[in-house]
């Protein structure tokens, strides 16, 4: 059951984020030949707008075939300006945020913001956390003496090294436990989950604010993490804070034991991470032709067609290569090993 919900939310992630770059091509007058959801053979297609639109039997992924796009057209997207081609490239993250943003503030606004505290479902044998004293039921309190509002803060012990103090409930008892944290290890070493206490509603634009705002504070974390996270993989090391699809199937189904309100936060969340991810500057990304696009509007067209070309190869195999890496880290964490 978790694959199925994994795939719904891939396809609707993915649905969206091309439905961003088919609007803004159409929007200025630029064809889309083929509008496509997975890859591999066409298990359905019509034609509708000018575009065939196809559904693939592989739901990973999906594309927008935009006229014009290919090294030496000069006709649809190679005709626009700066700022229409910039458009076009970057509709796919606003539809990526939009859908976010949108479904974080119909959730505070049904069903409210989620009041939770981090409870400690594991604790890794021979880990720091074990020679620590940290126990199973555990709940986390505070962090060197300041009340967590949310279970997702407990990870912020990391942002500095020393002495770390964590205030738990055990067995209706306050305990502190203290280690020291030099930032060597990968992990502390506990596996936490979140208990929630209560709900706080607020009005649908209160919580599209709070989803925003959010947003802007969690993408220099999450651009910290994946390029900590990249360079632990790329020398053979285990990484916590990056998961591929085997890594994701995990966590929709354990989003799934929790309730429709969790997959629904979820399906926000990995939009996020898509708009974020697709905005870094590798070439074969988003994020890439717009680091080209800005390239040459400042250097006059100097890089020509056929070295953009090259750039987005070696940015797919790269791709291929990150995709091999984190789902050996997806089995490797999920076996322990």
């Amino acid at each position: 059951m978790s694959i199925l919900w994994f795939l719904l939310i891939i396809s609707i992630s993915v649905f969206v984020h091309e439905l961003g770059h088919y609007l803004a091509a159409r929007w200025q007058g630029v064809g889309v030949k083929n509008f496509g959801v997975g890859f591999g053979p066409t298990l359905l297609k019509f034609d509708r707008w000018g575009t065939t639109w196809r559904l693939n039997a592989i739901p990973l992924g999906g594309y927008a075939e935009i006229d014009g796009m290919m090294p030496g057209d000069t006709h649809g997207y190679a005709r626009l300006s700066g700022p229409g081609k910039f458009l076009i490239l970057v509709g796919g993250v606003v539809m990526n945020l939009l859908l976010a943003w949108g479904v974080m503030a119909a959730l505070t606004s049904l069903q409210g913001i989620p009041q939770t505290r981090a409870e400690i479902t594991e604790v890794v044998p021979g880990s720091l956390a074990e020679q620590a004293g940290f126990m199973v039921g555990d709940r986390v309190l505070s962090i060197d003496g300041v009340r967590l509002e949310s279970h997702d803060q407990v990870t912020r012990f990391r942002q500095t090294t020393g002495e770390k103090v964590f205030g738990l409930l055990r067995e209706g008892q306050e305990v502190a436990v203290r280690f020291n944290w030099d930032n060597t290890r990968e992990r502390l070493g506990i596996v936490f989950r979140a208990e929630v206490l209560g709900y706080t509603r607020t009005s649908f634009f209160e919580g599209l604010g709070r989803a925003i705002s959010e947003t802007v504070i969690a993408v220099p974390r999450f651009v910290q993490e994946f390029v900590g996270s990249m360079a632990r993989l790329l020398t053979g090391q285990q990484a916590q804070g990056i998961a591929g699809p085997v890594g994701i199937v995990n966590i929709t189904g354990q989003a799934a034991e929790q309730g429709l309100a969790t997959i629904v936060s979820l399906l926000a969340l990995i939009n996020l991470s898509l708009a974020v991810f697709n905005l870094l500057p590798i070439p074969g990304l988003d994020g890439g032709r717009i680091l080209i696009l800005f390239a040459n509007v400042l250097t006059g067209g100097r890089i020509k067609p056929e070295t953009e070309a090259r750039l987005s190869y070696g940015g797919f195999v790269f791709l291929i290569l990150l995709i091999v890496l984190v789902t050996i880290n997806d089995i490797r964490n999920l076996t322990g090993g």
